[in-house]
C-alpha cells in the first residue's frame, strides 16, 4: 500500500494535461476557422485558471494537504487564482503577446517531458529514447518561437499554431509513457516482494521441518548407558 508521499502528484499532472489541451484545441481552431480573436481564448483560459486555482484551494483543506510538509497547494492555488484574474482583466495586452506566452508554455512543456525521459531511463522503460526526441524538439520549437529566428513567427502564424498542437500531443504522449511504466514498475515490485515473501516463508517452514524430524530421531533413540549396564551385571 503506498503512503500519501507516495502518491501520484495530482496538481502537476491536471497542468500538464490542462496545458496540453489548451494547446491543441487552440492551435486546431485557429488553423481550422477565420475570425476567431485570440482574446476569446484569454478569457477562457483565465476562466479555466480561476475554477482551478478555487480547487486547488479547496482540495488543500478538505483533503487535509496541510498535515504534508512538502505540499504546496495552497500556494500553488493563490497563483494560480491571481493569474486568471490578471488574464482576464488584460485580456486583450495578453492576446498582442500570444507568441511569446505560447512559446514559454512550450518551453515548460519540452523540460517536463526532458523529466519525463529520465524517469523512462531510469525505470529502464523501452519508450525514453521516443520521450527524449520529443523534448528535443519542443525546446527547439521554444527557442524558435521566443527569439522567432528568421520571422518565421511573426510572418506565418500558422506555424505557430501547428507547434502548439505538435508539442501538445507530445506532451500527452509522454505522460501516458511515464504512466503506464511506473505503474508497471510498482506491480513488479510487488510481485517480487510477494515471491520473496513466499520463498522466505517455504525456506523457513523446511528448515523447521528437519529441526523437528532431528528432535524426533534424538527421542527414538534407544538409551545405550542402560544396554551397557546391564551387560555388566551378566
Amino acid at each position: 500500500m503506498r503512503t500519501k508521499d507516495e502518491t501520484p502528484n495530482v496538481v502537476g499532472n491536471i497542468a500538464i494535461i490542462f496545458a496540453s489541451v489548451l494547446m491543441i484545441a487552440l492551435g486546431s481552431i485557429m488553423l481550422l476557422t477565420d475570425g476567431v480573436k485570440l482574446i476569446y481564448f484569454c478569457y477562457g483560459a483565465g476562466g479555466c485558471l480561476l475554477v482551478w486555482g478555487i480547487w486547488l484551494i479547496s482540495r488543500y483543506f478538505l483533503h487535509k494537504e496541510f498535515q504534508q510538509t512538502t505540499n504546496y497547494g495552497f500556494s500553488v492555488g493563490t497563483l494560480v487564482v491571481i493569474l486568471g484574474a490578471i488574464d482576464l482583466i488584460r485580456a486583450q495586452d495578453v492576446a498582442n503577446s500570444i507568441p511569446t506566452y505560447l512559446g514559454i508554455l512550450v518551453l515548460v512543456e519540452g523540460v517536463v517531458m526532458l523529466q519525463n525521459t529520465v524517469q523512462l531511463k531510469n525505470l529502464k522503460g523501452n519508450l525514453w529514447t521516443l520521450s527524449l526526441l520529443f523534448s528535443i524538439l519542443s525546446v527547439v520549437a521554444s527557442v524558435v518561437i521566443l527569439l522567432d529566428i528568421k520571422h518565421i513567427i511573426s510572418g506565418h502564424m500558422a506555424v505557430l499554431y501547428v507547434i502548439q498542437i505538435v508539442v501538445g500531443a507530445f506532451a500527452l504522449l509522454s505522460l501516458c509513457f511515464v504512466g503506464i511504466r511506473t505503474k508497471r514498475f510498482h506491480r513488479d515490485a510487488a510481485m517480487g516482494m510477494k515471491r520473496n515473501l513466499e520463498e522466505s516463508s517455504q525456506w523457513f517452514s523446511e528448515d523447521t521441518g528437519k529441526d523437528e524430524d532431528a528432535t524426533e530421531d534424538i527421542d527414538n533413540q534407544e538409551p545405550v548407558v542402560e544396554d551397557v549396564a546391564s551387560s555388566e551385571e551378566e
